[in-house]
């Protein structure tokens, strides 16, 4: 677990990288398919132009999901880059994203964990019901074009006839 001050880290224009293994993030799990596989990560700091500490995170990873429509395995890539701006106070968090609807904002935190960060934004970065551009047929699902499908109704109209021949 590496865990830092967020804005002593961006002031100092700290960098980490790394690898982690899917299958210790454990919030992860229920909505992936498989959990084997790394995530690829870059954590760098800075300040902006207005003075206020940035974090500036890249997050890179290939994971297996569950296709909504077929609901068959699908590998989905994940390419994340995200500058988190810090504010003080949530507040002021909230002023700043008021004014800027496309700012991304944290709260500073003095032992942030950069392990949690990366699985949020893992999190934020997967699809609500991934889906194939086109789902296979099942195998046994298709048939040969000459083969016709019974009519599930042709049962009703015999019985419906021969109602109407015993009425007569």
């Amino acid at each position: 677990m590496t865990i830092i001050h967020s804005a002593d880290f961006a002031r100092e224009g700290g960098e980490l990288s790394g690898v982690l293994a899917i299958a210790d993030m454990d919030r992860l799990h229920d909505l992936l398919a498989k959990i084997d596989g790394d995530v690829t990560w870059h954590l760098a700091g800075g300040v902006d132009k207005l003075e206020r500490p940035y974090l500036h995170l890249t997050v890179s990873a290939v994971v297996g999901v569950i296709c909504q429509r077929c609901l068959k395995p699908m590998p989905f890539n994940i390419s994340a880059d995200t500058v988190l701006t810090q504010f003080p106070a949530e507040e002021l968090l909230d002023e700043a994203v008021a004014q800027d609807e496309d700012l991304e904002g944290i709260v500073i935190e003095p032992e942030l964990d950069v392990e949690m960060l990366i699985e949020d934004e893992m999190l934020l970065a997967l699809p609500y019901a991934p889906r194939h551009e086109k789902c296979e047929p099942a195998g046994d699902a298709v048939k040969p074009a000459g083969e016709a499908k019974p009519n599930p109704f042709a049962v009703l109209a015999k019985l419906k006839t021969r109602k109407a021949e015993d009425s007569n």
